[in-house]
């Protein structure tokens, strides 16, 4: 996301994947989280942290993965 803003957001569910497909067996397991964005838009990303943080919990996200955003609890270091 290098000269994007940050995407903030709410967490609306999240899930822990512990079997993922072989491309990203290396990461197992990691949180993938729903985030509404403040402009509305729903959006898939990984999040920061072993345990999923709580539905309705703020998150933003400076930066991504290939495509896909890494989210961490506002408040905290990326």
């Amino acid at each position: 996301m290098t000269g994007t803003a940050p995407l903030h957001g709410t967490v609306q569910s999240h899930t822990v994947i512990r079997v993922p497909g072989k491309q990203h067996a290396a990461a197992a397991p990691f949180v993938l989280l729903l985030v509404e964005l403040d402009d509305g838009k729903r959006m898939l990303g990984h999040f920061r942290g072993h345990q999923p943080p709580p539905i309705s919990s703020r998150v933003v996200s400076h930066g991504t993965e290939g495509e896909t955003p890494i989210f961490h609890a506002v408040g905290e270091e990326s």
